[in-house]
């Protein structure tokens, strides 16, 4: 009966030291080339396109002139008020020919940034990235329950 428990006792600690096995650590990295939208062109097309954007909409917000109602609308909305600004003959214009350069310098701004943006999606860029990652990989021998034919027993699994 004695022998019998110090099986049980053995066979159990080798069970639960096989169990406990050591992780073994591997980098992986890998390069991966990816075609994106060019970067420089997507910026600089949006900011090109925001600032005067933004300046046209605070003038189409704050003015009561019915054509600048039309610079709500990106890229085509200072051509349009532009197209709206009449001065009558032999009257005062005021500052309407300040108006109409800002309005062509807001429009051509906008209209080179939306091209910026359009060519950014043309002419992609190719860029190669490095992946680095740990991959986890568990070794050594598991020992576990099984049932075996009719009875049951233990089962013995190994990794390397």
């Amino acid at each position: 009966m004695k022998s019998l428990k110090t099986l049980v006792a053995v066979t159990a600690g080798v069970a639960a030291g096989l169990t406990l096995s050591p992780r073994a650590h591997a980098e992986e990295i890998a390069q991966v080339s990816q075609t994106r939208p060019n970067q420089s062109m997507l910026t600089s097309g949006a900011f090109a396109v925001g600032v005067p954007y933004i300046a046209s909409i605070v003038v189409a917000a704050g003015s009561s002139h019915p054509g600048d109602k039309n610079l709500f609308i990106p890229v085509a909305g200072p051509w349009m008020d532009l197209g709206d600004r009449h001065c009558p003959a032999g009257g005062s214009c005021g500052h309407e020919g300040l108006y109409k350069g800002l309005l062509i310098a807001d429009g051509i701004f906008q209209s080179l940034g939306a091209l910026e943006i359009a060519g950014a999606f043309l002419f992609p860029e190719t860029v190669t990235v490095t992946q680095t990652g740990q991959r986890t990989r568990r070794t050594g021998v598991h020992v576990t329950p099984a049932s075996v034919g009719g009875g049951y027993g233990l089962a013995a699994v190994g990794a390397f």
